[in-house]
């Protein structure tokens, strides 16, 4: 995977890619005073081999080779070098300028301070040392071998280093991310998030937060993120550090765990913990009036006793599915106990409970796989005065009413 190199420098100036050149695989190895007189001295043997029209290459490189150890001086040095070498090995018989060793030398001076003066400007601008950048080397190589996410942005959201980790999370190299927007990455209401959070980042303050992104793939990967404001030396706030850990996992467990806490394991809907939350819930004036209505599944033991548990799992099964396609989306349907439904109604006249009601008794009777029957007691909350609690015994009571009434198996 190509990997985005580059240094978070104290300027907020991000230098991108020239770890992933020759250039700085020649830098690295110059760097070193001992390699850089090894490849003087090569060169300067090699000078006294090579044919005229090619004279002044060893030259040249050498100054190359001068410039990138020190700069205009290490150059001006190696040149120097060059020359003073040129008589002994006769090179000088080889000169651009036939027989004039001081064209030879006004040439390679040149070139040294050409070539010197914009690597002393480049290594100023960056303002480290060889020590320096031999540190800053290693620095990122260790952001890139980071398990976490790492990634600089500026104060506009544009991505201007990423690690190894935060590429390959999306999806995608690091060389690929540099220069993109946040944007770009996830949906428009997390970006105005992260707007939110660079305001606070210009305030120097830190924080911890999740997030969505968006992976190469369109998958969603969520994200818990740590950003801390990145300070330039004069005290100004360039931008933003953010760490990124993949949680996506642990949402999906935390997902299914508080599903399972809320619903019945078999049936899928509500479970009686879930249900008493939603009374509580609903017992505000808003919801009124509100209904409720009470379900009993007739016979489950004989149908156990008879066909086996997993029959009565079935007509369990079976129940909650005629209970939630008689009912709206937001109404709320929970089994309380063994072969006990209840469902409550929010914003539901007592008339129109009783027609739900109808519509349960329809659907059941059309039911020939469940079994047995249903007996259903209903009861509705006008006022605040009636307590949640009244309204549960009122609708319970009347599905018990309701059991000797009833005229056939499907029916109360």
């Amino acid at each position: 995977m190509g990997v985005a190199r580059g240094s978070l420098r104290e300027s907020g100036v991000y230098s991108s890619n020239v770890c992933a050149t020759v250039w700085c695989k020649v830098e690295g190895l110059l760097r070193s005073g001992r390699r850089a007189v090894l490849v003087l001295v090569l060169l300067l043997a090699a000078a006294c081999f090579v044919p005229r029209e090619g004279a002044l290459i060893p030259g040249a490189l050498a100054v190359l080779a001068g410039c990138v150890h020190g700069g205009m001086r290490g150059g001006l040095a190696f040149g120097a070098t060059m020359i003073a070498g040129a008589g002994i090995c006769g090179l000088v018989r080889y000169s651009a300028l036939p027989g004039s060793l001081p064209g030879d030398a006004l040439v390679l001076a040149v070139f040294a301070v050409v070539f010197g003066s914009l690597v002393d400007t480049t290594r100023s601008r960056a303002g480290l040392s060889a020590e320096e950048r031999e540190g800053q080397q290693a620095y990122d190589a260790l952001v890139n071998l980071m398990q976490e996410g790492m990634v600089l942005v500026d104060l506009k959201e544009n991505i201007l280093f990423a690690n190894s980790a935060f590429a390959q999370m999306l999806g995608y190299t690091a060389d690929e991310l540099v220069g993109r927007n946040l944007s770009e990455l996830t949906s428009p209401e997390q970006y105005r998030v992260y707007r939110e959070k660079t305001k606070w980042r210009k305030k120097g303050r830190s924080d911890r937060y999740e997030s969505k992104m968006f992976r190469r793939d369109g998958e969603v990967v969520d994200v818990l993120v740590s950003a801390t404001p990145f300070v330039a030396s004069d005290g100004t706030v360039k931008g933003t550090i953010g760490v990124f850990w993949d949680i996506t996992d642990r949402k999906k467990e935390e997902e299914q765990l508080k599903y399972l806490s809320m619903h019945d394991g078999l049936t899928g809907v509500c479970n009686r913990a879930h249900f008493e939350h939603e009374m509580r819930r609903l017992d505000a004036e808003r919801y009124l009036p509100v209904s409720m209505i009470i379900c009993d599944v007739d016979s489950l033991k004989k149908v156990n006793d008879v066909h086996g548990h997993a029959a009565g799992d079935a007509v369990l099964k079976r129940a909650a599915e005629i209970l939630k396609g008689a009912v709206r989306a937001s109404d709320i349907v929970a089994r309380i106990g063994g072969d006990e439904f209840a469902v409550l109604l929010p914003n539901t006249s007592a008339n129109a409970a009783k027609a739900i009601r109808e519509r349960i008794r329809q659907h059941a009777a059309a039911a020939s796989d469940l079994l047995t029957g249903l007996s259903l007691g209903v009861a509705t909350r006008e006022t605040m005065d009636m307590s949640m609690a009244e309204l549960f015994k009122g609708a319970d009571d009347a599905m018990y009413s309701a059991k000797p009434k009833r005229t056939s198996a499907y029916a109360t």
